[in-house]
């Protein structure tokens, strides 16, 4: 074997190592990047509550509707702030009747007013 051929060995050995390095390179940097995404992901995610309580009042000026909560979570009567769009469609029925909502937190705190993001 002269020099000419180890020297054209040892380089192609070379390369194919460094070929399975960076493919191993570009693995973990895929993998870095999906768990870090995953991490974001999860501290941007909300947890909204899911109550169900009776309707005691309503003012139509504020928007603010006041429950008697009975899911565990919230017990007790609370204010809360009806969306926009559906002020409009309330009136003196609404009073008495048995709401299931969810509200913009995962707590529920006396005192405080939550907005309602939905119900039924």
């Amino acid at each position: 074997m002269n020099i000419h051929n180890a020297s054209a060995t040892l380089w192609r050995e070379v390369g194919l190592n460094m070929r399975a390095l960076m493919k191993k390179g570009i693995g973990f940097c895929v993998i870095f990047v999906i768990l870090t995404l995953l991490c974001v992901q999860m501290a941007f995610a909300r947890d909204y509550l899911f109550l169900t309580g009776f309707v005691k009042s309503y003012d139509s000026n504020t928007g603010i509707v006041t429950i008697n909560v009975t899911s565990e979570g919230c017990k007790g009567q609370r204010e809360f702030k009806m969306p926009g769009d559906a002020k409009e469609g309330l009136d003196a029925s609404f009073i008495g009747q048995r709401l299931q909502f969810y509200i913009d937190s995962s707590a529920c705190e006396q005192g405080k007013v939550y907005n309602i993001l939905g119900g039924r």
